[in-house]
């Protein structure tokens, strides 16, 4: 197998290891919203292929029985089973293409999707509409008092450390282009292309006159 072939460099007993890890974890977070247990159960039968560009990991995401599983690429070992549809990207851009919610904004990186664009789309929704109910499974833990208020305490903990990270991403922003100047405003740029431009049609008029200076001094 060539060293850049996805799953390459993992050792193929932690190949088995991992998709059970995987699949317990998917479905222990499907648990926690109704609705995504329902639509999965509409998806009963198809499958999904992955590969991550970057660590070069490749596998697939069925629905069987209720369930999300993890099994071996098409090709890989035993496993013969096809793709209803495959995509390929990386970690980054696909976590940001299902996190998105319907702002038309497009996910940071390339995400190849080919197959089936209908289960394509359904699955995008699905990822976009999970609503985990955190306070009920922290509460079947701690009880209700407690597993409700650690929830509560760790749901504003994550607002405000968003918050706090897009505050930090716009500070940074305006240093960078009002104090250090390392970044230019749109509107200095393309006032700046503005005069590229002019200065470029300037000169290609003036070399044109004097072409035609030149050719009228060479007539006897």
């Amino acid at each position: 197998m060539a060293p850049n072939e996805p799953n390459a460099w993992i050792p193929h007993p932690l190949r088995r290891l991992g998709g059970l890890a995987l699949t317990l974890a998917l479905n222990r977070l499907v648990a926690l919203d109704p609705d995504a247990r329902a639509a999965i159960d509409k998806l009963e039968g198809r499958r999904i292929g992955v590969h991550l560009r970057g660590p070069e990991v490749a596998f697939a995401i069925a629905a069987r029985h209720g369930t999300l599983q993890i099994e071996p690429p098409p090709g890989a070992g035993d496993d013969g089973n096809p793709n209803d549809f495959e995509v390929n990207a990386t970690p980054g851009a696909l976590l940001a293409m299902a996190l998105r919610r319907g702002d038309g904004a497009r996910p940071a990186g390339k995400v190849e999707i080919a197959g089936d664009a209908e289960l394509a789309h359904r699955v995008q929704q699905l990822a976009r509409d999970y609503t985990p109910d955190f306070e009920a499974a922290f509460a079947a833990v701690f009880g209700e008092v407690a597993g409700t208020a650690i929830a509560r305490a760790l749901h504003d903990a994550a607002r405000w450390a968003g918050q706090g990270a897009r505050h930090f991403r716009d500070d940074s922003v305006d240093w960078l282009r009002d104090e250090a100047r390392l970044t230019v405003p749109p509107a200095e740029m393309n006032a700046f292309l503005d005069d590229v431009d002019a200065l470029r049609e300037r000169s290609e008029r003036l070399a044109a006159r004097v072409a035609r200076l030149a050719a009228g001094d060479a007539k006897p």
